[in-house]
């Protein structure tokens, strides 16, 4: 049980990062923390690798000012927004930790307080398997990051346990050890290495930002995507996935459950006495299909899956509109969907729009306004396809997914 007792909370998030914020957002009203004021603040990265305030809840000009000002009872820090370095230098042993996604390493053998939640590299891998098995390739590979950070070191991992399991051959791009401190590798070293890979092959990146670089080199060496690779990320970060030619598939994180974890952690921290190291593994949430994924076999349905993802929620889009885009007639349109998807084009939008409500529905959103912002005239056809392709209604299904 939570003390009745008001307790502050700290939490840092990077610049920008709208992810974990948007996702925190609804944990903050749920009933598990309603004794705990929360305070935010962002983040930003500068030249020579640490960090700085950029802003917060309350004026400060710098973290240790803002731990000074706030006197937090609890600290949760969100991705990169702090290194664990950083964050210790500005606490004492008392205020418990928890870091979400973020590398922690040496620099915590002299803290006794301290969580981290981490997505699940098991179940990333699984998801980014069984798509891009999907393509029924015999070669797949996986790219990591180009700091040998342990979340890409254990998503390779257990991609490649996957790749073997499945009895298919499996490679690995091995960077340099000159370019291990830097962001991103050498493109030449890349492109040689895409170019001897046997073809067709699925590739899975350690990241989004990493799928961006394959992705750049694949389109600077003329390797098609996804007829000769296929290209899964992971994040879900639409700054990489939506601005990428071809647009990139990737697993989302369950960021709202990964909240809740850390939530829980801190919690336990909080409430224990003496030393206590504590870590929580969060399943990934879903795989997002784009354009580096969708291996339709032919170019027109390919172009219109992509027409469709991006357009499906838009209103009175209908598949009037996707044939005008393929350019050919409505019986082709309709045959080639049947022969290559075994579905309908109007089957295609709904599944696209359902799965946006999906998102919504399980981010908190009212139902009676989902169905609009994906698309349906009425809420009443939104609820009936609803329950006629998902199999329950949309409270049954909410309370399934709470």
């Amino acid at each position: 049980m939570l003390s009745t007792k008001s307790k502050s909370i700290l939490m840092f998030f990077p610049w920008n990062g709208t992810h974990p914020q948007d996702a925190f957002a609804g944990v903050r009203g749920e009933a598990a923390v309603r004794h705990w004021d929360f305070y935010s603040a962002e983040t930003i990265r500068t030249d020579d690798g640490t960090s700085r305030l950029h802003r917060s809840s309350r004026s400060a000009s710098s973290v240790a000012g803002l731990v000074e000002l706030l006197r937090p009872d609890g600290v949760i820090v969100w991705e990169d927004a702090l290194i664990p370095s950083e964050v210790f230098a500005a606490t004492d042993d008392s205020v418990p930790v928890v870091f979400v996604d973020c590398g922690v390493g040496d620099e915590t053998s002299g803290r006794t307080r301290f969580g981290r939640v981490r997505s699940d590299p098991g179940s990333i891998a699984a998801m980014a398997a069984r798509v891009l098995l999907s393509s029924r390739y015999d070669d797949f590979a996986f790219v990591p990051n180009g700091v040998p950070l342990p979340w890409s070191v254990e998503r390779g991992a257990a991609f490649e346990h996957c790749i073997e399991v499945a009895g298919k051959r499996f490679h690995r791009f091995d960077r340099a050890p000159a370019d291990k401190n830097m962001a991103i590798d050498s493109p030449s070293a890349l492109e040689r290495w895409l170019e001897a890979l046997p073809k067709p092959c699925g590739i899975f990146a350690a990241n989004d930002a990493v799928g961006e670089e394959v992705l750049g080199a694949c389109a600077h060496i003329g390797i098609a995507v996804p007829d000769d690779v296929a290209v899964m990320g992971v994040d879900n970060h639409e700054y990489f996935c939506e601005s990428t030619t071809p647009t990139l598939s990737s697993i989302a994180l369950d960021l709202r459950a990964e909240g809740r974890a850390a939530v829980g952690l801190l919690d336990t921290l909080m409430s224990a006495h003496g030393k206590k190291r504590l870590t929580s593994f969060v399943p990934a949430r879903n795989s997002v299909f784009r354009a580096s994924t969708r291996f339709a076999r032919d170019r027109r349905v390919a172009r219109a899956l992509e027409f469709i993802r991006l357009n499906a929620c838009t209103e009175k889009f209908s598949p009037r509109d996707v044939v005008r885009e393929m350019g050919v007639s409505r019986t082709l349109a309709d045959k080639l969907f049947r022969l290559i998807l075994g579905q309908s084009i109007l089957e295609e939008i709904h599944s696209v729009r359902l799965a946006r409500a999906k998102e919504l529905l399980a981010a908190g959103a009212a139902p009676d306004v989902v169905g609009a912002e994906c698309g349906y005239a009425s809420h009443d056809d939104f609820r009936r396809v609803f329950r006629k392709r998902v199999g329950m209604t949309i409270r049954k299904w909410m309370l399934s997914h709470a």
